[in-house]
Formats: C-alpha cells, sequence, structure tokens
C-alpha cells in the first residue's frame, strides 16, 4: 500500500533543505531511468568548498575567484 500525497508532503515538510534537494534528485533520477534518459552523474569537487579562501576576495584579482568557480561547476549540466 502505497501513501497518499498528503502524507507524503507532511512527511517531507520536516525535512531539511539539504534533504530535501537531495529528494527531488532522487525523484528526477528516477523519473529519468523510468523514461530511458540518460543522465550524467554530477562530480564531486575534490576539496570541499572552503569560504576562508575567499576571505577579502575584493582584493583578491576577479581572474582567480572565477577560475575557482568554473572548477566547482564542472558537472552541473
Amino acid at each position: 500500500m502505497s501513501a497518499s500525497i498528503p502524507e507524503l508532503l507532511s512527511s517531507i515538510a520536516t525535512l531539511s533543505h539539504a534533504d530535501k534537494f537531495r529528494l527531488v534528485q532522487l525523484v528526477l533520477a528516477q523519473l529519468a531511468q523510468e523514461d530511458g534518459i540518460e543522465t550524467a552523474q554530477t562530480q564531486q569537487s575534490a576539496l570541499p568548498f572552503d569560504p576562508r579562501q575567499f576571505f577579502g576576495v575584493t582584493h583578491q584579482p576577479k581572474q582567480v575567484v572565477d577560475d575557482y568557480l568554473a572548477t566547482t561547476r564542472e558537472g552541473w549540466l
């Protein structure tokens, strides 16, 4: 017996934002698989984001920031 939509929504409401995003990713991946659509697996960046790297970013050359963002965006599309 499957759960009804209102029951699912009440359960989803208690999830954190990160868990909600993960749930959406899983549901979309399942729908794509059911429709036979190939999806690219997202790459995890080798290094976790370190906000200290951008402390005082106004003193960093724009190219340094652009290069970092470009390398972390790979696999998003």
